[in-house]
């Protein structure tokens, strides 16, 4: 029987997760009486909606929250480099393995680790997966003896799990072994209410104290909407509206909910439309930053965070793109 949170209200961390839609509240309570649980986390939740802050949340509130919390999107990472990536390598384990490195488990010792797009992983990493799970033990790449790892493992997808296992793409005993506790995540637009209360935040997260403020027209016009990327689509078109109108009211006709960032080919152009009648920024280069942040968090995003590929579609340097995203304060979970 998991036992009740009992932080007070003045030493609880917030929540990443804002909303005051029932089923949010619901759901902020769940994460608070599963968080000092060992067992595993399973996040479900259309693509979008939150899952990466959940799992922060829930190790926020828990006892592992003074140690580290890693970040592994599954999909991201070559099948060829993944045991290494999750384990670690001893030094001439494979060619240019020049130095003995730790993997994702070994970094979250004592702490978190979250596993995003769990259903990505390929068949022979899910055998590695659960015999690291089951001996909590992993072993690096080229090395003799085994290291004891205390993790806590949370994962997440947007795929349906249990129609991998039937379809034989995803390991019955996995399965199991992940999904001991679910943590379903509501979509956006089964919480409408929260709409208005979100675009304050991603507004002032934003552009801070000098945020334009949406009209009662654009705002219903929001309300509206199906949102199929659920928070981070509604990021996405606020983020644009500001490009386009970084001081002044935001009106209906300024929310695109059609992509307008076009990240196709290397050699592709992504522009951002501008109107007679927009006014100019009062700023060029807050402005600026605005539009940059949007493209680079586009391609990121198309790439599915791989940073190469990001890279390449923006037809930028790998080192150019750390170089903006540290400038911009860019990060992958944003």
């Amino acid at each position: 029987m998991l036992r009740p949170y009992s932080a007070s209200p003045s030493t609880s961390p917030r929540f990443r997760l804002i909303g005051e839609a029932p089923s949010m509240r619901a759901l902020r309570e769940q994460i608070l009486r599963i968080a000092d649980s060992e067992a595993a986390v399973a996040i479900v939740g259309e693509s979008g909606s939150g899952k990466e802050l959940a799992a922060r949340d829930l190790h926020a509130h828990s006892r592992r929250h003074s140690h580290p919390f890693i970040a592994v999107n599954c999909g991201a990472i070559p099948e060829a480099l993944m045991e290494s990536e999750f384990f670690g390598h001893r030094r001439g384990a494979f060619t240019g393995a020049h130095e003995e490195r730790s993997g994702f488990f070994q970094a979250a010792h004592g702490g978190t680790l979250f596993l995003d797009e769990v259903a990505e992983l390929p068949p022979s990493m899910q055998v590695k997966l659960l015999r690291a799970l089951q001996e909590r033990s992993v072993r690096k790449l080229g090395g003799q003896r085994e290291e004891m790892v205390d993790v806590r493992i949370v994962s997440a997808t947007n795929r349906d799990l249990s129609d991998a296992v039937r379809r034989g793409e995803f390991r019955q005993d996995l399965y199991y072994r992940l999904q001991v506790i679910e943590l379903r995540l509501p979509t956006l637009r089964d919480r409408r209410q929260d709409i208005p209360l979100l675009c304050t935040a991603i507004l002032n997260r934003l552009a801070g104290d000098h945020q334009p403020k949406l009209s009662a027209a654009a705002m219903a016009r929001l309300c509206a909407h199906d949102f199929p990327g659920n928070v981070r689509e509604l990021e996405n078109i606020l983020e644009r509206a500001l490009a386009l109108v970084p001081d002044q009211m935001i009106e209906a006709e300024d929310l695109q909910f059609e992509p307008a960032l076009r990240l196709n080919s290397v050699h592709s152009s992504a522009v951002l439309p501008v109107h007679a009648d927009v006014a100019l920024p009062l700023s060029l280069p807050a402005h600026l930053c605005v539009v940059e942040r949007a493209l680079l968090r586009r391609a990121l995003r198309q790439a599915r965070f791989q940073r190469a590929q990001a890279a390449q579609l923006l037809g930028i340097s790998l080192r150019q793109l750390r170089y903006r995203m540290q400038r911009l304060a860019i990060h992958e979970y944003d």
